[in-house]
């Protein structure tokens, strides 16, 4: 699946394999539909610990990517899905459900998961119809075509209202959200309870606010949050693990040689020292720990692989959403839903890998361990703990601007995301900040809110610094389409 490095194969059916998180794509061919008329692509995709139960559900994100000789190096295409006709062939795994294809109005990609009540693994033989009407070049013939099929387990997290804020004394000194009492100080939690509304903030008994001593960390403490700023409140997918090595190598190989020559997050002088293990070998990007999260990724550098995978960056309030979900918060709380680190089994080891400890496994996960795991409101894994989370701020202007468009699957040039509502951490710097905390040193001294913070606060909410470093990543989020 390293575009790149295909061109020369000129065949009909490829073999590949992609790895994110436990997620693999497998035996990819290209298809003549013969119901619709269109080309199609057939390969099996499998994870393990997949999940639908009362509350949610786990789901692969699946998109493809094709390309010609004819392009050189420099070209690669995003291609578009059918809204329908797609089938699977074969269920590998006795008694698990057969999927639901859930295709998104852009149709940039789809969505599979259980389609009934189930926890386990997923292995299924998918063909899925591709709109070759609508690809950017004409006269599209599958045997001078190169076809990669990606794959991200992603959460669904179900619309609905929730809390911001913690009441603990404590989380106004840490900058966490409140509704103002009228004086500017806590008056209680501030609920969000619809998604396309605008948010006041500022002292007004009832408005959003928050404390600020130094406006880049903490924010401005203006508004209003706009009606389109994304809130939360409408379902929506977040990665259920944090940006993987083996998965940004993958961007990397499936770009363009000179946005690869700005996106390459490798090279510094400790980055080996320090986690990392993408390198360029033999003419492809390879993860020496394909699994391990990617650090050393940027603001840009993170934007460019959510435009690419049809993804966008979560917003603060989502960061809060996902962690929480609609309990309502507790003093000091860490994303695992406790105000206690005592009963954590997860943690960065010696040996750079984020691990579990005691032999725990996440097939074990359920709602009452999730402290052993690290596990939010809904499962998703690692919201804090591992590496600082990215995410929109509404702490400045630039970052309530965010609407949260989806990415398109292609990229401006020297490796840009091209969504205009994005911030642009090049040229801006401002629009986003971090939370969740993060792992810097196997050395460190753990404090109040790093490497583990709570969910509320806020300490680097609106700060925009930092291009690359041991402990900066991000994860993504695609907006779910209203049903």
């Amino acid at each position: 699946m390293l575009c790149r490095t295909f061109l020369l194969l000129l065949l009909l059916q490829l073999s590949s394999v992609v790895i994110a998180s436990d997620i693999s794509v497998t035996g990819i061919e290209w298809l003549r539909d013969p119901r619709a008329g269109e080309y199609g692509v057939k390969f099996t995709v499998s994870w393990n610990n997949s999940w639908n139960n009362s509350r949610n559900f786990d789901a692969a994100w699946i998109f493809i990517k094709y390309q010609s000789p004819s392009y050189g190096v420099a070209g690669y295409r995003h291609a578009k899905v059918l809204a329908g006709n797609h089938e699977m062939l074969v269920n590998h795994v006795p008694g698990s459900p057969a999927p639901v294809f859930d295709v998104p109005a852009d149709r940039n990609g789809l969505y599979l998961y259980a389609s009934s009540p189930y926890r386990g693994n997923i292995s299924w033989t998918i063909q899925l119809a591709l709109d070759t009407a609508i690809l950017s070049d004409r006269n599209f013939a599958p045997n001078n075509r190169l076809i990669s099929v990606h794959a991200i387990e992603m959460v669904h997290i179900p619309a609905g209202a929730f809390t911001l804020g913690d009441p603990d004394t404590a989380a106004y000194r840490n900058y966490s959200l409140f509704a103002s009492d009228g004086n500017g100080r806590p008056g209680g939690l501030y609920k969000i309870a619809s998604e396309k509304i605008e948010i006041p903030v500022g002292t007004v008994s009832g408005n959003l606010y928050y404390h600020a001593e130094v406006p880049i960390y903490h924010g401005d403490r203006r508004g209003p949050v706009p009606a389109d700023f994304p809130k939360g409140f409408q379902a929506f997918y977040i990665m259920k693990y944090e940006l993987q090595q083996g998965q940004y190598a993958e961007f990397l190989n499936c770009i363009s040689a000179s946005a690869s020559d700005s996106r390459a997050n490798f090279g510094g002088k400790l980055y080996y020292e320090n986690r990392g293990s993408i390198k360029f070998e033999n003419g492809r990007y390879v993860a020496g720990s394909p699994q391990r999260p990617c650090n050393y990724v940027s603001w840009d550098d993170a934007c460019a692989f959510a435009d690419w995978a049809a993804l966008r960056p979560m917003t603060e309030l989502e960061f809060e959403k996902a962690c929480r979900g609609t309990r309502p918060p507790i003093a000091h709380e860490y994303p695992w839903n406790t105000a206690t680190k005592k009963n954590l089994q997860r943690l960065v080891h010696t040996n750079n890998e984020l691990i579990f400890l005691n032999n725990l496994r996440e097939s074990s996960l359920n709602d009452n361990n999730r402290d052993q795991f690290g596990a939010s409101y809904y499962w998703v894994m690692d919201l804090a703990g591992s590496l600082w989370e990215r995410c929109v701020t509404i702490g400045d202007s630039t970052g309530r601007q965010f609407k949260g468009t989806h990415g398109d699957g292609m990229l401006a040039p020297y490796g840009l995301a091209n969504n205009a509502d994005w911030p642009k951490g090049s040229t801006e710097t401002s629009g986003f900040g971090f939370r969740g905390g993060g792992y810097y040193e196997h050395n460190m001294q753990y404090g109040g809110f790093n490497p583990h913070s709570p969910v509320g606060y806020r300490n680097f909410g609106s700060w925009p610094g930092g291009a690359r470093s041991v402990a900066y990543s991000s994860r993504f989020v695609r907006t779910a389409d209203a049903r």
